[in-house]
């Protein structure tokens, strides 16, 4: 419904929609700016819709974000608890930081998105102080920023939504009609949901950690991003009329030119935040991992939560691995005593060694992973618990073959997103056929409440505030 003294655009202008404030109104009106909350629902929603997403996407890591937190505050929470609260968490911020950028509960998103933040300024603000972790993970492995800018990034958002707490529903049109956004809620919070829940149990649709698909390990930790060999950094320099060249020992010149002396070029520095060692301690991170042929790694980072039924799919892809030419090695975050005891309860035939918790988490998440090697290239990674009995037997019994598994978690991504822009782009298109389609009882039911709510909201804001309620505007 639209107020007669309220015009919903200036046609000359082109000001969007807005509710003009009654005579008298307080000095905040003032600061008033139709397009300073539209840029506002743009900035701050979009802030909490990257965050939220990527906390989604890779829910493993906020796990173990939280439990950093709470590991220096000495609690200790089951992980249950922990899981359905990085959910939750995640999808408040993805739900609500689109409304507010669509323009929808145009009074609810800004409050609750500020009642987040009357939480995680404090939070921020003892975080910079007191240091107890390096990243406050507010953007999960996508974005890291320093504790005292997530800090003054808040104290920015904090004004923004007490602007927008303010002024928010003065601006009259959103995306979509106010009847129609339960209609999104339920698109976001399924598109939400389904991210996580891969993320939790396969492995995070979009990897923004360092050792993604398609990533070269074997370089990666040897301080050779190409992988090439030890042999491509010796040089050759040769010399003809006079001139000095060097030259790989590939490409070695004519018999035109004269051998002068060879160079050792110095190798690039490798990853030193994840090396790799043997039960003896010696640092075998140059040949634990192949750099050519076929190779499955069995990732545990948190040794105290194996699951011991597991054991069977590990040891029949070992066989499926080693029946074509290729290998496969356990990386485990734990002690000698800690490997010992894996090779006992697991009766493995592989070589086991050890590594950091840290970097096997960058590697791959869940607590058991098996990770999938092609001359050094991670081809893919997955959590055992996803893969079924019928894979598992098919891979023991040879017919099927590791390297014939194909798995690309991106384009699973690409297809429930575009499935979800498409609803949400159908549902604006639509909205007006759908409104007429509503039975006449609800329709007046929406019109009565619209009546209600309109003065009470001109009251609150300082003005006659448009109708919220869905029903078409004239």
């Amino acid at each position: 419904m639209t107020d007669d003294k309220t015009p919903d655009t200036d046609a000359a202008a082109g000001v969007p929609a807005v509710i003009a404030p009654k005579n008298g109104t307080g000095c905040f009106d003032r600061l008033y700016n139709p397009y300073a909350v539209v840029a506002l629902r743009i900035i701050i929603g979009a802030l909490f819709v990257v965050s939220g997403f990527s906390k989604a996407v890779d829910p493993w890591g906020f796990i173990f974000k939280i439990e950093d937190y709470l590991a220096a505050w000495n609690f200790t929470e089951p992980r249950t608890i922990i899981l359905v609260v990085s959910i939750a968490i995640s999808v408040y911020e993805f739900v609500l930081g689109f409304l507010l950028l669509a323009g929808c509960f145009k009074r609810v998103s800004p409050w609750l998105l500020m009642l987040s933040m009357a939480f995680m300024l404090p939070l921020t603000a003892y975080i910079w102080i007191a240091n107890p972790v390096d990243d406050c993970g507010c953007f999960g492995e996508m974005w890291k920023i320093s504790n005292a800018a997530t800090f003054w990034k808040n104290v920015a958002i904090v004004l923004a939504l007490a602007y927008l707490c303010r002024f928010n529903r003065r601006l009259r049109r959103g995306i979509y009609r106010p009847a129609i956004q339960w209609a999104v809620v339920t698109v976001l919070l399924l598109y939400t949901v389904v991210l996580s829940l891969y993320g939790y149990n396969i492995q995070p649709m979009v990897d923004f950690r360092p050792y993604a698909v398609g990533t070269n390990l074997y370089g990666a930790l040897n301080g050779d991003s190409d992988g090439d060999s030890v042999h491509d950094r010796i040089m050759m320099v040769y010399e003809r009329d006079g001139e000095e060249r060097e030259f790989s020992v590939d490409e070695l010149p004519d018999s035109t030119w004269t051998f002068v002396r060879r160079v050792d070029v110095p190798a690039p520095e490798r990853d030193s935040g994840f090396t790799i060692y043997d039960v003896d301690n010696e640092d075998v991170t140059s040949y634990a991992i192949d750099d050519s042929g076929e190779m499955l790694i069995l990732v545990i980072p948190e040794s105290n939560r194996v699951d011991i039924a597991y054991t069977y799919a590990i040891n029949e892809m070992n066989k499926a691995i080693t029946r074509s030419g290729g290998s496969m090695i356990a990386l485990l975050a734990a002690g000698p005593e800690g490997i010992e005891r894996w090779i006992d309860m697991s009766m493995a035939d592989y070589p086991c060694y050890i590594a950091e918790d840290t970097a096997l988490k960058q590697v791959a998440r869940g607590s058991m992973s098996m990770v999938y090697l092609k001359d050094g290239v991670i081809m893919w990674k997955r959590a055992l618990s996803a893969f079924d009995f019928s894979t598992v037997d098919a891979l023991g019994n040879g017919s099927l073959s590791i390297g014939s598994i194909e798995i690309d978690d991106r384009h699973n991504f690409y297809v429930i997103t575009v499935i979800a822009a498409a609803l949400l782009l159908i549902i604006a298109l639509t909205q007006e056929f759908i409104l007429r389609l509503l039975p006449k009882k609800q329709k007046k039911q929406l019109t009565l409440h619209s009546e209600k709510q309109a003065p009470a909201a001109g009251q609150s804001d300082g003005g006659s505030v448009g109708s919220d309620t869905g029903v078409p505007e004239a």
